[in-house]
C-alpha cells in the first residue's frame, strides 16, 4: 500500500485537548472538570426498528458486497428515514423506511444509482440519471406517508453531435425545448445532498450509525454549539457569493466520544475539508485539508479516514500518532462523512439549536 506524501499526526498533548465536554462543573480548587455524555446513551424509538430491518436486508439475496445505507430525513420532518441501497448501479433505486407510531413502515422506492438527492430547500427529492448523451430524472415530494412524483424528465441534446434525433419530454409528454427548460426552472438552482450509500454494512458502522451519528446534538455542550454556530456562519458569509456548496457534518474521528466538526467546500471533484477539534473552550481546526468530492471515508473500526486522491489514495488518523498507512488494512465498516448538512442558516440553527 502506497505511503502517503502527508500525513498528520497528534502528539500526545494534542490528543489530549481533543478531549472534548458536555457538562462542565467545579473542583475544589476551582478548576473547570468535565462530564462527558456517551453517545451511545442517548436514545430514539427507531434505532431497534431499524437494526432488524438492517438485520433482515443483510441476510436477503438483494444484499451483496456493494450494498450500502443511510440514516437520513428526507422528509423534513426532524426524525431520520432509513435508506437502503442494493447497489450502486444505474437503475437502482433506494428503499425507504420510517418509523412513526412505534411502528416501520416502507414509504417506497426511489433514487438512480443507489442514490436519492435530497433538496432541502424546498423538501423534495431530486433524482437524475446522466447516461451517454442523454438524461433523466424526476422530482418527488413526501406527502401522507407516500412519495408523490411532482415532474419527470428526459431528453437527448447531448447526442445531437452523433445525429441522434433530439427530443425533451415533460412527465411523459413531448415538449419544446422552451417547454422543457420552463418546467425545469423551479428546481434548476437547488442545492442537494446525496443520500443512501453513506454506510457499508460492516457490524461497526452500523452500530456508528444508529447509535451515535444521531446524538451528537444532545452530546456537545451549548458553549460548543455556540462556537460551531460561529464558524460556521463565517464560513456561510466567506463562501456567500462564490457559487460553491459547501456543508457540513459532525463525526468523532477519534474515538473519544466527542465529535469533530467537519466543513466540506463543495461537491466538486477538488473540494475538500476542514476538520475542527474542541479545546480549553475553543474550536480549533486541524493543519490541512483533507477529503475529495467534499467528503472523506472514514473506518470506524480503525479511526482512519482518507479519500483517492488524483495521485492516489490518502490516509489519516489523529488517533493513533504511530499510525502508518503501510501497516492499515481497511476494515468493511466504512462511512462517508462530510456533507450531512447544507451549509445555510436554516441547517445550523436546526442542528444546533
Amino acid at each position: 500500500m502506497k505511503k502517503i506524501s502527508r500525513l498528520f499526526l497528534l502528539t500526545a498533548a494534542v490528543s489530549a485537548a481533543l478531549t472534548g465536554c458536555s457538562k462542565a462543573g467545579a473542583d475544589s480548587s476551582g478548576n473547570t472538570i468535565f462530564k462527558k455524555t456517551d453517545p451511545e446513551s442517548v436514545s430514539f424509538g427507531w434505532q431497534d426498528a431499524y437494526e432488524s430491518k438492517l438485520t433482515e436486508f443483510k441476510g436477503s439475496e438483494l444484499f451483496s458486497d456493494n450494498s450500502a445505507f443511510d440514516i437520513f430525513d428526507i422528509t423534513g420532518d426532524g426524525s431520520p428515514e432509513l435508506i437502503i441501497s442494493p447497489n450502486s448501479e444505474s437503475t437502482a433505486k433506494c428503499t425507504v423506511y420510517t418509523y412513526d407510531n412505534e411502528e416501520l413502515s416502507e414509504i417506497g422506492e426511489t433514487g438512480f444509482c443507489g442514490i436519492v438527492s435530497y433538496c432541502p430547500e424546498n423538501n423534495m427529492m431530486k433524482n437524475e440519471y446522466q447516461g451517454s448523451g442523454f438524461v433523466i430524472g424526476n422530482i418527488i415530494s413526501h406527502l401522507n406517508g407516500a412519495f408523490d412524483t411532482v415532474l419527470t424528465y428526459s431528453d437527448n441534446m447531448d447526442s445531437a453531435s452523433l445525429g441522434a434525433e433530439i427530443y425533451h419530454e415533460i412527465n411523459g409528454e413531448d415538449a419544446s425545448l422552451p417547454e422543457y427548460e420552463a418546467a425545469l426552472a423551479p428546481y434548476a438552482e437547488l442545492k442537494c445532498l446525496d443520500a443512501g450509500r453513506r454506510y457499508t454494512f460492516g457490524d461497526s458502522v452500523i452500530k456508528y450509525a444508529l447509535r451515535c451519528s444521531e446524538s451528537w446534538q444532545a452530546v456537545i455542550s451549548p458553549e460548543q454549539k455556540s462556537l460551531c454556530t460561529d464558524k460556521l456562519t463565517e464560513v456561510m458569509q466567506l463562501t456567500a457569493e462564490d457559487g460553491t456548496d459547501p456543508a457540513f457534518d459532525l463525526c468523532d474521528l477519534n474515538g473519544d466520544k466527542v465529535p469533530e466538526l467537519i466543513i466540506s467546500d463543495g461537491s466538486n471533484p477538488e473540494a475538500e475539508c476542514s476538520v475542527y477539534y474542541f479545546s480549553d473552550g475553543n474550536l480549533v481546526e486541524m493543519d490541512g485539508k483533507y477529503g475529495a468530492s467534499g467528503v472523506m471515508s472514514f473506518d470506524t473500526k480503525n479511526y482512519v479516514f482518507f479519500a483517492d486522491k488524483e495521485d492516489g489514495k490518502k490516509y489519516w488518523s489523529i488517533a493513533n500518532t504511530s499510525f502508518s498507512s503501510n501497516d492499515y488494512v481497511e476494515s468493511d465498516s466504512i462511512a462517508l462523512v462530510g456533507r450531512k448538512h447544507l451549509l445555510n442558516e436554516n441547517s445550523v440553527l436546526a442542528v444546533f439549536n
